[in-house]
């Protein structure tokens, strides 16, 4: 009874945090949806070759049992339930949708984050399994103004989109779980790409943001030295702060806590000491791309938009709600259980690097091309990552 029952490995996060438990000789079974274009194996198969690419050493193989977890159990049978009796002692529960809006109660995020959480809940009281560790995310606070603390939400201010409050109503679930041995919360801020390679799987929060900036100005014209001015106002200070975290931090972290019993129990926040201002994103995105421009208006209505800013403030979309400062996440469990693993400073070299890899991939282009898939627009759409109906880029690891 020593498996890892673990789901959304195909993930962002998942995949790096599967590499590194599997590299710590940790036994992992994994839970995987398959797709009309793949099994689950080969889902993993495809995770595990990009995690040894970019760690050069060959990784061990986990248990691929496949399955849906906005089924009933999950939609496995007796067969695996009685397996998983025998074999696996926690769950990793990673799985989401980041839709930030859903059409009903029947669809993402709640169909995903609540439905598929009471039904792994119930698939892992089925199983006798009482070891739960659950990754939700900072921003369960909603609308509080903080400090927040490493504690349950109270959902008393109200939430910003239906994601917030289907991660919050995820946790209560869990928190409800009479069964349950002291379960485990990892809360991370805003996940963004690897802060050695710059790498990414999905195009939403940050790398939206830039995709969005390199398509506006890379359509206006430049001078003689290739620099192009950006006549772009903002109804921001500037100093706004953003809780930025690189997946690879986040993936370390998880791994080292999930081994750490000091650990069990804990509600525990993953966020930045140092978190990066929106006036450094623009300054650090505008060196990549030789230009500048860009003025900081303070929190006043522009009207009179130009055509830069009319694409930029289209490009907006639901990312519009996170316009001002993050709230301040407390730190107190990550600095007590890893003084050693201080989170990485979004500098400009690593906002280059998401850059660099944005434009390499062709902004995902490239990826789904590879695998059959819809191929993200070239022009401006309502939404970077999304379509005019206001619905972002879906990115679940389940």
């Amino acid at each position: 009874m020593d498996h890892l029952f673990f789901t959304g490995a195909s993930g962002l996060l998942g995949g790096q945090l599967l590499a590194r438990l599997l590299r710590q000789g940790r036994q992992v079974a994994v839970l995987v949806r398959p797709t009309p274009k793949a099994s689950g194996k080969d889902r993993i198969e495809a995770v595990l070759a990009r995690e040894e690419e970019a760690v050069g050493t060959t990784l061990p193989r986990p248990v691929v049992i496949e399955g849906e977890l906005t089924a009933a159990r999950c939609g496995l049978g007796d067969a695996d339930v009685a397996w998983m009796q025998r074999a696996c002692s926690a769950v990793l529960h990673s799985a989401a949708s980041l839709e930030f809006v859903g059409k009903d109660r029947a669809a993402d995020p709640w169909r995903t984050n609540v439905d598929g959480t009471r039904n792994l809940l119930g698939l892992a009281q089925a199983a006798g399994i009482d070891d739960f560790h659950h990754v939700s995310t900072a921003y369960v606070c909603g609308l509080s103004p903080g400090p927040i603390a490493e504690a349950p939400s109270s959902a008393a201010h109200g939430f910003r989109n239906d994601y917030e409050a289907s991660k919050h109503e995820a946790e209560t679930l869990v928190r409800s779980a009479t069964f349950l041995r002291a379960p485990t919360f990892y809360r991370p801020a805003v996940i963004v790409g690897d802060s050695r390679t710059g790498a990414t799987s999905t195009y939403h929060g940050l790398m939206a943001m830039l995709q969005l900036m390199a398509v506006i100005v890379r359509n206006l014209p430049a001078d003689e030295t290739g620099f192009r001015k950006v006549d772009l106002r903002l109804s921001m200070t500037g100093d706004e702060k953003r809780n930025m975290i690189p997946v690879d931090w986040v993936a370390n972290a998880i791994a080292r806590l999930l081994a750490d019993p000091r650990a069990r129990g804990r509600t525990i926040h993953l966020a930045p000491d140092h978190p990066i201002t929106i006036r450094q994103i623009i300054e650090f995105t505008s060196s990549y791309l030789n230009s500048g421009g860009v003025e900081f208006c303070g929190p006043l209505a522009i009207d009179d938009l130009n055509d830069t800013e009319s694409a930029a403030y289209a490009g907006k979309g639901l990312y519009e709600a996170y316009e001002q400062t993050d709230p301040v996440f407390a730190l107190d469990t990550i600095k007590e259980l890893l003084p050693d693993l201080p989170c990485p400073i979004i500098d400009e070299p690593m906002i280059h690097r998401f850059l660099a890899f944005g434009d390499a991939d062709r902004w995902g282009k490239r990826r789904r091309n590879a695998a059959g898939g819809r191929p993200l627009a070239d022009s401006l759409r309502g939404d970077i990552g999304g379509d005019r109906s206001g619905r972002p880029a879906r990115s679940a690891g389940a």
